[in-house]
Formats: structure tokens, sequence, C-alpha cells
């Protein structure tokens, strides 16, 4: 009879691109072996990886780090210090802790300077699939009592690294800006960060006497944010203003008294959110330019605030919620 060629379905184009097959058309009689091979090849792909996978970990499992028995070791010693804001500003250097954080890190492209891992762990096997990201020769065993040193934790993951601090550049017409305005509490400052990267936040201005967004507290809080919302150091609200300004932003302040309630806002345009400490609220500075607008949260019963953090993260997601639908607010 007359053979027909008819194309390759797709998955047996990828088998002909990887070697397993070489002509180009497929002959009309073997319909029936083609689509057999089509249904079939996914499973067998995923059967590949799984293996690849698992020799991958198997390789890791397999590797010995190098371990370090010595409270006075270097690398032991610089992991400690950077427990401390003005040494990590020195070395430019941040310590993470924990599993989820550091994959964090990895996932955004940062690349680890010291993995070290307890003892414990390693033997267990938990953290075979994390070694396998980074280079065996970057990575150190330690004992117990040891990593407990190093640790700033209470109950140790059994897992830290050190990485370069990155650098994220703000756009240059951010349209949603969050004003920090001493924010010393760390937590807070870390819940902040990951409220505003939830919300699709541009950027946010760090004012004097916020808490480092680079200590372990504040990293811990942020669960990654740091490595997603653009940061940047403003030594007075003079500074920030000018910037906002600079970028058409209409500057609010999340404030008790405010005369509005946050949802009567227009958020749609570019703006900014100041949200102060919970010790002293907004700067005098601030609340006294003429160019910020005060909201706040209507509340029930007769409670006088909450938590800073929390109301940043709702003024946040009402601005977000607007972008998103395109509502008007009443």
């Amino acid at each position: 009879g007359i053979q027909r060629s008819v194309e390759e379905p797709s998955a047996l184009a990828h088998c002909r691109s990887s070697g397993r097959l070489h002509s180009h058309k497929i002959r009309a009689p073997h319909m029936a072996a083609v689509f057999l091979a089509a249904a079939v090849l996914p499973s067998v792909q995923r059967a590949a990886r799984r293996a690849s996978t698992a020799r991958l970990l198997a390789f890791t499992s397999d590797m010995k780090p190098q371990h370090l028995n010595s409270p006075n070791n270097p690398r032991l010693k610089l992991a400690k210090r950077l427990h401390a804001r003005r040494q990590r500003e020195k070395t430019g250097l941040i310590l993470l802790e924990g599993q989820r954080l550091i994959a964090d890190a990895l996932d955004a492209g940062l690349s680890a300077d010291f993995v070290l891992v307890s003892d414990e762990q390693l033997r267990d096997g938990a953290l075979d699939r994390l070694l396998a990201r980074v280079p065996a020769e970057i990575a150190a065993s330690t004992t117990a009592p040891l990593f407990r040193d190093v640790s700033d934790t209470t109950t140790p993951a059994g897992v830290l690294a050190l990485f370069q601090k990155p650098i994220l550049t703000l756009p240059p017409s951010p349209s949603l800006v969050l004003v920090c305005d001493s924010i010393s509490d760390p937590g807070n400052l870390g819940t902040l960060l990951r409220a505003s990267a939830a919300a699709g936040v541009d950027g946010c201005l760090l004012m004097a006497g916020c808490a480092d967004p680079w200590g372990p507290k504040a990293l811990r809080a942020g669960m990654g944010a740091q490595f997603r919302v653009p940061m940047m150091q403003v030594d007075s609200w003079a500074g920030a203003a000018a910037s906002l300004v600079e970028w058409g932003c209409a500057i609010r302040a999340a404030d008790a008294g405010g005369t509005s309630a946050h949802y009567d806002c227009d958020w749609r345009d570019a703006s900014a959110l100041v949200v102060g400490s919970e010790a002293h609220g907004i700067s005098r500075e601030v609340l006294a330019d003429p160019r910020v607008h005060s909201c706040s949260i209507p509340m029930a019963g007769d409670l006088e605030s909450l938590n800073a953090a929390v109301a940043g993260a709702i003024v946040l997601h009402e601005a977000q919620r607007q972008r998103m639908t395109g509502a008007v607010p009443r």
C-alpha cells in the first residue's frame, strides 16, 4: 500500500533529539508503536530523573566533609562573630541557619562560602539533598557542642552557612514602597519584609534606628524575603522623602490617629507606606510633613493599636488587593 509520512509527536521529537530515533519522519504503519512510545516516555523520564537524583545523593552521602574539632578554628570563629552587626557590615558576610533559609538563598542564585553541619545531622543523612547543592570543598562538620556554640538559636537546626550579603537594586520608578521608621525589633522588621514580598512591594527604605535586616532573628522572621525585596538605608526622613517625591509616590503613614481608614485610601497609583516602631510610633518629623497623609486601621472594641508588623501587613495587602482587582476605594 501507499506509505504516508506524518510529523513526529513532540515526545518522539525529544527521543530523536536525544539520539534514540534517527528518522525525521515516521511511517504510518508504525503509528501504534509511535503513540505507545509517546505514552510510555514520560514514566521512563521520571524513572531516569529519580535514578539520577539517587546517584547524586548516594555520592553526597559518601563524601566526607572536613571535620572541625577545635573551637579555635578560624571558620568557626568567623561564623560566631557574624552574630554581631558590626562584623556583618565589616566582612560583608551573613549567617543563615536552617535548611529552608539556606535553600531560599541558593534558589535566589546566591553561592555559599561555607557550610557547617553538626555530626548528628550528617549521620542521619537529613541534609544530603541540601549538601548536594553546594561544592564539597566548602562543607565541614563539627560536634554537636561546637555547633551549638556557633549557632545563634537555642535549639540549632544542625546546619548553617555563610553567604556574601546580596545587593538588590530598587527599580528606577518603584510603585509600592515600604518605609520602616525606627523598627528596632528584628522580628517585626523581618515580618514586615516578608509581608512586603507577599504584597509585591518594589522596595523598602530603612530609616535610622531600624534593626539590621541581615541579623539572624530578622532573617528567620523574613523567611527569605531579604533575597527578594530590595532595601536601601536612609539616614533621615528628609532623605527618604526626597526619594519618594522623586518617584512620584503618595505618602501615607499607618497611625492610630489617622484621619482616614486604610481601605478608603487609593493605593492603585505609586504609593509609599510608613510604619513606625511599636514603642514610639511614627516619628514627629514624618507626621509634621504636609506631604504625609495618615491612615488608620478600624478596630472593634477599645484596642488602641496593633503590632507594627501586623498593621503594616494589613495595609500592604489592601494596597495589593486594590492593584490586583482595580477596585476603587469607597
